[in-house]
């Protein structure tokens, strides 16, 4: 939808003045462009939103559509928080250090430096862990919230093995598999011979 660039410039103003803390009512081009696509992520959250009393994007102005965006990525950290922490209560990397480490450090990497106001439009890690199916077309909390969704069905999927079965999988399929970058789920998929009880 379009909107007013007055209306978008008046929101950006409003994040320029909390972004320098009210010392400067100026920021470089390339951080005003930032701050513009802040505005526009949060926008465009709410216009996907399965509206809970929020007016229809076509009645709502930009500031109401903002307003009830940065809430919902607000809201989706917290829910991507509680994701995460299912995830890492039963959480086995099977020797690999990448998925280990984009678990256990990455992630929380995320939420630590994650600004829902002034970037929330920015992914921040790389995702380093191939999923079968890659996380695409999304950035930001979006992004990492299915990347969670998928390393947790993964690991439910690993799970319904015996102990040791995956680890002697993937040490048959590569000797050095601690240290490679591939997807395990897939690999122990391709490999398995008996059925999952």
């Amino acid at each position: 939808m379009n909107y007013d660039p007055e209306e978008l410039i008046s929101i950006v103003a409003e994040l320029t003045d909390l972004y320098t803390k009210g010392e400067s009512t100026s920021v470089t081009y390339e951080a005003a462009q930032h701050l513009m696509e802040a505005v526009l992520y949060c926008i465009h959250e709410a216009e996907s939103m399965n509206a809970n009393g929020l007016v229809p994007c076509q009645q709502a102005d930009a500031r109401s559509l903002y307003k009830a965006g940065f809430q919902e990525v607000v809201d989706k950290v917290e829910r991507a928080k509680g994701k995460y922490k299912v995830l890492i209560s039963s959480f086995s990397s099977y020797g690999n250090r990448n998925l280990n480490d984009t678990v256990l450090k990455a992630i929380p990497g995320f939420f630590e430096l994650y600004s829902p106001r002034f970037s929330p439009q920015e992914t921040i890690i790389t995702m380093d862990y191939p999923t079968p199916v890659p996380v695409e077309g999304k950035t930001g909390i979006d992004a990492i919230e299915e990347y969670i969704d998928k390393i947790e069905a993964e690991q439910r999927f690993l799970a319904k093995f015996p102990p040791g079965y995956v680890e002697e999988i993937l040490r048959s399929y590569t000797a050095d598999y601690k240290d490679q970058f591939f997807n395990m789920s897939e690999i122990v998929f391709k490999c398995k011979t008996d059925p999952i009880e």
